[in-house]
């Protein structure tokens, strides 16, 4: 059976005793000889942990990732039990007297300590003063000219320089790793920040025991947290988050908060089935403590790979996989290597928006809605097509999920209002008074507050009749009752604009909203429209057009597919219908030419 290898975390500036030889990129002193008899008479290899310069011992220590912290003297006790130290040395030096020591981590094989204390109880006082010796004559340069040594019996003294400069190293390094501390914390909560987990994932993660670690990302919804509540709630959660995570971090974990919204833990967990049990557990604690708030934190998990060494796109990736949870309302999501392979193409989708949105590559599409009581085309919706010039026409589906992502439906929601109010000028110009036009904004769109000014600029630029201008606005917009959109739906109905309040029946609190906020028209949301046929579906639809009706509100259905739907809603007076069954998207050219033929048909003209 082979010696078992014992790694051990080196003093690299405590000469004589222990230091690093940058110029033989090895450790020497009276300790790294004591190791090596040691090896050459026991069962142990002893080796250096990624020896260097940089005093690693304290961290090292800390997460149990070596077998032996090394040089240890005064007050450094690198937060180990008294059981686990082994005295190696007394010194004098004037009244101080300093013991140098070396301490087993409970990492370490469980007989590593009893084995070392019998070796160097057999180590004479006369044979540590002749290494001493030794060493101080192979000393760097960088010590040359200010370290003296005097021995007698089997004490060590050190005098003079060397003792003072020993001395204020050991303040100096004190003295940084406190200013390293500082750097490296997170001030609202206490724990390590992007700084900690570059410094310590680099050190501790390393190619023998990385396929044991996966990257673990808690994204916190702090925007909507703030938007519900206050900011000092929301801090009270993250720090409470911190507090949970950190009362789950073993000891080869590393844990950071790295953004307003994400926790990242590097968790040493060989199985993907107890990664997962462990996720969920942190997930139910911190929403059994804060309730509904507690819903809005989700996970992404990447187990690492050998090829996994960039950490900024390992936290690109796992952050995305916790907000794709937090929109798939999962407990957490896992970095698959086809995730990973969609991911990186819509990224690169992503880049093309925006080319796509300087270049005017995005075309008006127009959806059409029909009157409930003569069937003729009475409006339609604006709706956007990306034309790419490599892959052709994208529907919504393949790109509003990344603009989302990208920060870039704001320049979207506009440019596709920009091209409706040219369509409504070019029908007012005919003489077309008659048609209206709906434009959907986003919930991020709506927050902003310049919306109303960039679209008042946009609509006094056009000549048409305001009325026939709608303004879709989500019910959620409402819902989380922010004064910003309040104070735009008054804006809207001041010049003249027509509000809808869109998917309207999610919810019953829908109807405290209409009495509320008073739109104009009320959008039924397609899932209402797809219960039509059954009873408890054709008893609900009805009411609520009658309670639009009843307040003197239009109702428009959006989502029939089938001339049975559209018939349901025409019986129960359903003012405006839009559906497959009538007109699918087309092109705003040959919207106009879709008019011009009904206008003809009419005797009214034409285009």
């Amino acid at each position: 059976m082979g010696k078992a290898v014992i790694y051990v975390a080196g003093n690299p500036d405590s000469y004589p005793v222990e230091y690093y030889d940058a110029r033989e990129g090895i450790y020497k002193g009276m300790i790294p000889r004591l190791f090596q008899e040691f090896s050459e008479g026991w069962d142990y290899d002893i080796r250096y942990y990624e020896p260097g310069e940089e005093d690693l011992r304290e961290p090292l220590a800390r997460d149990r990732q070596v077998d032996i912290i090394s040089g240890c003297a005064g007050e450094e006790s690198f937060r180990h039990s008294p059981q686990g130290e082994v005295l190696v040395l007394d010194t004098r030096t004037g009244e101080s007297e300093i013991s140098y020591r070396i301490l087993v981590t409970d990492a370490a094989p469980g007989q590593l300590k009893a084995d070392l204390e019998e070796f160097l109880s057999g180590v004479s006082g006369e044979s540590m003063a002749g290494m001493l010796i030794d060493c101080s004559k192979e000393r760097p340069a960088l010590y040359r000219r200010r370290t003296r040594l005097a021995f007698g019996g089997l004490g060590v003294v050190i005098l003079g320089l060397a003792a003072g400069a020993v001395w204020l190293a050991g303040r100096c390094r004190k003295y940084r790793r406190a200013a390293d501390k500082r750097d490296e914390t997170d001030s609202l909560t206490g724990i390590g920040n992007r700084e900690y987990l570059s410094h310590y994932y680099q050190q501790f993660v390393i190619r023998e025991n990385r396929a044991l670690y996966a990257m673990v990302y808690f994204h916190v919804d702090t925007d909507r947290m703030r938007r519900t509540g206050t900011s000092e709630r929301t801090d009270g959660f993250l720090r409470h988050m911190a507090s949970v995570l950190l009362n789950h971090t073993g000891d080869r974990d590393i844990l950071a908060r790295v953004s307003d919204q994400g926790f990242v833990m590097a968790r040493m967990c060989p199985g993907d089935e107890e990664l997962g049990q462990w996720v969920t557990s942190i997930l139910n604690r911190v929403r059994s403590s804060w309730g509904e708030q507690g819903r809005y934190v989700s996970s992404g998990v990447c187990r690492l790979k050998d090829g996994d060494w960039d950490l900024d796109e390992l936290l690109l990736n796992v952050s995305q996989a916790a907000q794709d949870a937090c929109r798939e309302d999962l407990d957490y999501k896992v970095c698959t290597d086809s995730w990973i392979r969609q991911f990186e193409e819509d990224r690169k989708l992503q880049e093309d928006m925006k080319r796509g949105v300087e270049n005017q590559e995005f075309q008006l599409y127009v959806q059409f809605y029909t009157d409930g009581a003569t069937g003729r085309i009475a409006g339609g919706e604006a709706l956007a097509r990306w034309g790419h010039p490599e892959k052709g026409i994208l529907l919504p589906g393949s790109f509003i999920p990344l603009m989302e992502r990208a920060g870039l439906m704001g320049q979207l929601d506009l440019y596709s209002l920009d091209q409706a109010c040219g369509f409504l000028e070019r029908l007012h110009q005919v003489g077309m008074e008659d048609f209206f036009m709906s434009c959907n904004f986003s919930l991020e769109t709506l927050k902003e507050d310049d919306f109303m000014d960039q679209c008042r600029e946009i609509v006094d630029t056009y000549r048409f009749d305001r009325s026939r201008l709608i303004f879709q606005v989500p019910q959620q917009a409402l819902r989380e009752e922010l004064p910003v959109v309040t104070g735009h739906i008054r804006q809207m109905k001041d010049m003249g604009i027509q509000v809808a309040l869109d998917d309207f029946g999610e919810e019953f609190a829908a109807f405290a909203e209409v009495e509320k906020y008073m739109p104009d028209v009320l959008q039924l949301d397609k899932r209402l429209v797809d219960l039509l046929g059954t009873n408890a579906g054709n008893a609900i639809v009805r009411a609520m057009v009658q309670v639009g009706h009843q307040l003197g509100i239009a109702v428009m259905a959006e989502g029939a597919q089938r001339e049975e739907q559209a018939g349901l809603l025409r019986d129960m007076g359903c003012d405006m219908i839009q559906g497959f069954c009538f007109y699918r998207p087309i092109p705003a050219w040959e919207a106009a030419r879709k008019l011009l033929e009904q206008s003809a048909d009419a005797g009214k003209g034409g285009l």
